[in-house]
């Protein structure tokens, strides 16, 4: 079941973002980003990405106010095949858990991997994108393979 809205989220204070990905990508991803700080000018936007985006990102004007490094993840930050370190996992979760997130966006491809990775954050709501094998975000849009990526974050 496609599930969209295109309502503002109330009272949000605290906004993850997971793109963990390269220098294209994040690229793709900035006008979202963007769209994201106007929709939410008082919330603090955390990126949660890779090394490079924390030191590229550092002390540079733009939509993103801290980035926060994952861990080596399945599917998200490492390949499929990768296996995660269950109390590396854990202790990242738990750190994340208490950052009391009010939102949490995916625009990190179709959710299989990323979908339960930002279910793991504990935020109040999710966001995302979702491919039929994905597990379903609070709100979420259909992942479609051959759709601009920029057009497919806003």
């Amino acid at each position: 079941m496609f599930r969209s809205s295109y309502e503002k989220i109330p009272d949000v204070q605290k906004i993850a973002v997971v793109r963990a990905n390269a220098l294209g990508d994040f690229i793709f991803a900035l006008p979202a980003l963007e769209a994201l700080r106007g929709a939410y000018p008082q919330a603090e936007i955390v990126f949660l990405g890779r090394g490079w985006h924390a030191s590229f990102l550092a002390g540079r004007p733009g939509p993103v106010d801290r980035v926060i490094v994952l861990p080596p993840t399945k599917g998200v930050s490492e390949p499929p095949e990768y296996r995660d370190d269950p109390i590396e996992q854990e202790r990242f979760f738990e750190t994340m858990r208490q950052e009391h997130f009010d939102l949490a966006l995916q625009i990190h491809g179709g959710g299989r991997y990323s979908n339960p990775f930002l279910l793991n954050l504990g935020a109040k709501v999710t966001v995302g994108l979702k491919t039929p094998d994905a597990v379903p975000l609070d709100r979420w849009i259909p992942y479609i393979y051959f759709q601009s990526e920029i057009l497919r974050y806003l």
